[in-house]
């Protein structure tokens, strides 16, 4: 039999690794060379926009709108209350400091106090120079000279009972040499029966103390001496501090009724 033979298709034949890189080089320039002529043409797309939250340079996520217009406002509210404080402050020490203020010109209620005061003792200094038309009392004051108590015989203009007894206090504070004596004005002054209630100041206490213990015990013999003396029957004195009983302790017990010790 005559033998039949397979025709076996023929294999391509085995290309040298330079031509696999020359078809991988090819590609990419033929996928610039499409991407360049698209741009030409205007139909290159933008990339799509990322939708995520951008950061910071920080890596921190940006800080809220509101929170910072708060921010802003707070930082600005500051400002104008410091800015509002110091032009008060400012203008108040050229008042004192530098700038004459104009006579009888009233800018606080220690103005009007002082103003108020001043026009009676004008009133007092004329009502006393006119001599015997005026009502006058005379009052024996004891108050603290040399480490002892000392007396002064003074004129007021007849008052009531109360405002003698303020003026006669405020007099022995200035004869005493008590620090900061102008300034301690004597609140309210009652009494009841042979009780004197003299409602003083917290500087009256600072000025206790700043006496010291010997002088604060003569300074309040002074004063219990002078009311029992000119406005009988008071033989006592109790003392508020405004407007409160005061705490024991301290250099002297203002708690406590002060009088004087009776004569054997």
């Amino acid at each position: 039999m005559p033998t039949i033979r397979r025709r076996t298709a023929p294999q391509p034949e085995p290309q040298a690794p330079e031509a696999h890189e020359e078809v991988r080089r090819v590609v990419p320039r033929r996928r610039q060379a499409q991407q360049a002529q698209l741009q030409t043409q205007g139909h290159h797309r933008r990339p799509p926009v990322q939708r995520a939250k951008r950061l910071d340079e920080s890596g921190d996520k940006p800080t809220p709108l509101l929170l910072k217009i708060l921010s802003w406002l707070g930082i600005i509210l500051l400002c104008f209350v410091l800015g509002y404080m110091g032009t008060s402050w400012f203008m108040e020490f050229l008042n004192r400091k530098l700038l004459l203020k104009p006579e009888n010109r009233i800018e606080s209620q220690q103005d009007l106090n002082d103003l108020e005061e001043a026009t009676q003792e004008r009133r007092d200094s004329e009502a006393l120079s006119l001599g015997s038309d005026v009502e006058q009392v005379s009052l024996n004051l004891y108050h603290v000279q040399d480490d002892a108590i000392a007396e002064t015989r003074k004129n007021f203009i007849s008052r009531t009972r109360e405002d003698n007894i303020r003026e006669a206090v405020e007099e022995i504070l200035a004869l005493s040499d008590v620090p900061n004596a102008e300034k301690i004005k004597l609140l309210h002054v009652f009494r009841n029966d042979e009780t004197a209630f003299l409602d003083m100041p917290g500087q009256f206490a600072s000025a206790l103390t700043s006496l010291g213990k010997r002088k604060s015990l003569l300074l309040l013999t002074g004063l219990v001496r002078t009311l029992q003396e000119n406005f009988s029957p008071i033989t006592q004195i109790r003392f508020l501090i405004d407007s409160k009983p005061p705490k024991s302790g301290g250099e002297v017990n203002l708690a406590a009724p002060w009088k004087m010790p009776k004569k054997s």
